[in-house]
């Protein structure tokens, strides 16, 4: 991706759709299984298939507004994250995540420099975060039941 910023970025478009749309099939499946917070889970899981599907079927139109969509993406997860914190007891590593993650995407839609050729870089390291935060979010489901 470093070396071929372009193609890279046309990739990351179609990745990202990738694993938005996984991601929101994951969201609709926890709504069929567990009975808390339901509507929430449906509206991030319709959200995650529906920006997967537009990645992911229009690379070309993907890549001109691939800056917004990741941002607000990331937004939707940083909150989901802080919702989910206060679910689990004031888990202060989930909410320190979703803040993070808030604020990646705050500065990935508004810094339109930031938002160029930086987001291959920024939304990697984001991307392990939200995953590092997902792990503790998994573990803490477990332990809860």
């Amino acid at each position: 991706m470093i070396c071929s910023p372009a193609s890279g970025f046309v990739a990351l478009g179609f990745m990202f759709g990738l694993i938005i749309l996984l991601a929101g099939i994951a969201e609709l499946l926890h709504v069929y299984r567990s009975p808390r917070n339901r509507g929430g889970h449906l509206f991030l899981g319709i959200v995650d298939v529906i920006l997967g599907i537009v990645l992911m079927g229009h690379i070309a139109a993907s890549v001109t507004i691939l800056r917004i969509i990741v941002g607000l993406w990331f937004v939707f997860r940083g909150i989901s994250l802080l919702s989910f914190s206060d679910f689990f007891r004031r888990s202060e590593m989930l909410a320190f995540g979703g803040i993070i993650t808030l604020v990646v995407g705050a500065l990935i839609i508004f810094n339109t420099a930031f938002g160029g050729m930086t987001i291959i870089l920024m939304t990697a390291i984001a991307f392990i975060f939200t995953g590092l935060f997902n792990i503790i979010l998994a573990l803490g489901m477990r332990r809860n039941g």
